[in-house]
């Protein structure tokens, strides 16, 4: 008789842990939820001597770690919507589609995703187990066509954690109940979202918005709700929100400008004026960057722009990025994003400038400016408006 006790193999025991994530890994982003909404709302601790009231300077404050609500620069436009735009649409500058995104078939490309999200079992068995976890999940493919664990580290877990906890104190600013909640559903509707986009139109299997959604936009999420990787992204290597500024052109309805990036910044511990310095989202680049004074830094990162996914099959989704040179410059204030200037070898946005809310001067409203230049010398510009709204309108010859 066959010993009962006999450990599994290796792929079934892969299975097993794969399903247990996905089934439970929901209901612990609920419950990471639920617990920090607790902890928020649980009074201070009772004194030795509890008929006196505490004056309000010494009640103990929450920590702030990304959002400081700024008037100047990106901060000055961030909020969902900023938000949802930049990351929801952010592939559109891998030309996956047209920039009318009202003219997307979101209907039958939200449905492959969904089938995907709801069977993905069936969708990893398809490509093999061993092929879903090298290539999606650890790094441990590094090919053009199979690292595509790069940008799940980078934009969902990280990017996307940040961003979880820079939208709750968003919310918590504009007292909106349960902050940690739409923050959570404003992360998920814009990986829903770009998720459809990658898609481009295939019915079949589709791994990539299982790797993407279950382990990593989920993941940043659960990650971010514990207090460590806050204090640690926000004062050891200090990752900033440094996205475009969206605008809706004439004459064609076009979404020009939307780009979801970060900022990364470690101080050299024996001079801490200059930082190694990483701009990244769709690109993905490294340099320094130089603090003018107490306020004001300069930066600049030169590496890869993508600026094509294309898919490898017909039946399944199995997209690879084509890369260009790129090289930028950077002026923050505190972090908040003042002014770019990018340069690619691309043909669309060659030369990239955005001048972001009360980089000049403190007065008047918070509006932002943006313009591209391609190479057969044709003009996109634009502007974006302030928070709550964060994005705009412009006009665009490209």
């Amino acid at each position: 008789m066959a010993d009962a006790r006999r450990p599994l193999p290796e792929p079934a025991r892969l299975q097993r842990g794969v399903r247990a994530w996905v089934r439970t890994g929901p209901l612990i982003l609920v419950l990471a939820l639920a617990n920090n909404r607790a902890a928020a709302d649980e009074p201070p601790a009772a004194t030795a001597s509890p008929t006196l009231e505490a004056p309000v300077s010494a009640l103990p404050r929450k920590p702030r770690y990304f959002y400081f609500g700024r008037d100047y620069g990106s901060e000055a436009l961030y909020g969902p919507l900023w938000v949802f735009v930049n990351r929801g649409y952010d592939v559109l500058q891998d030309h996956v589609a047209s920039r009318n995104i009202f003219d997307f078939g979101y209907r039958a490309n939200g449905r492959n995703v969904a089938e995907n999200l709801i069977h993905p079992f069936s969708a990893i068995s398809n490509d093999g187990w061993k092929t879903f976890f090298s290539q999606e999940i650890f790094p441990l493919s590094f090919t053009r066509d199979t690292a595509r664990w790069t940008p799940n580290y980078t934009l969902h877990l990280i990017g996307g954690g940040m961003t979880y906890t820079a939208l709750r104190e968003w919310f918590e600013d504009y007292h909106v109940p349960a902050p940690r909640v739409f923050s959570a559903f404003t992360l998920m509707a814009a990986a829903f979202v770009n998720e459809s986009l990658e898609n481009k139109g295939v019915v079949g299997f589709n791994t990539d918005c299982i790797a993407d959604i279950y382990f990593f936009d989920i993941g940043g999420i659960i990650l971010f709700s514990f207090d460590w990787p806050n204090r640690f992204f926000s004062q050891q290597v200090v990752i900033s929100d440094w996205s475009l500024q969206p605008s809706f052109t004439l004459p064609n309805g076009e979404l020009h400008n939307a780009g979801n990036y970060f900022a990364a910044k470690w101080a050299l511990p024996f001079y801490r004026r200059v930082s190694l310095f990483s701009w990244f989202g769709e690109a993905t680049t490294a340099g320094l960057s130089v603090a003018l004074d107490d306020e004001y830094s300069l930066s600049a990162a030169a590496g890869g722009a993508a600026v094509h996914l294309v898919n490898q099959a017909t039946n399944k989704v199995q997209n690879t990025v084509d890369f260009v040179p790129t090289a930028a410059l950077f002026l923050d204030r505190r972090n908040s994003l003042l002014a770019s200037l990018q340069v690619s070898d691309v043909d669309d946005y060659f030369i990239h400038f955005n001048l972001y809310p009360h980089a000049i001067t403190a007065r008047g409203p918070a509006i932002g400016v943006w313009g591209v230049v391609d190479r057969r010398a044709r003009v996109a510009a634009g502007f974006a408006i302030g928070r709550p709204f964060g994005i705009g309108g412009g006009w665009s010859g490209l």
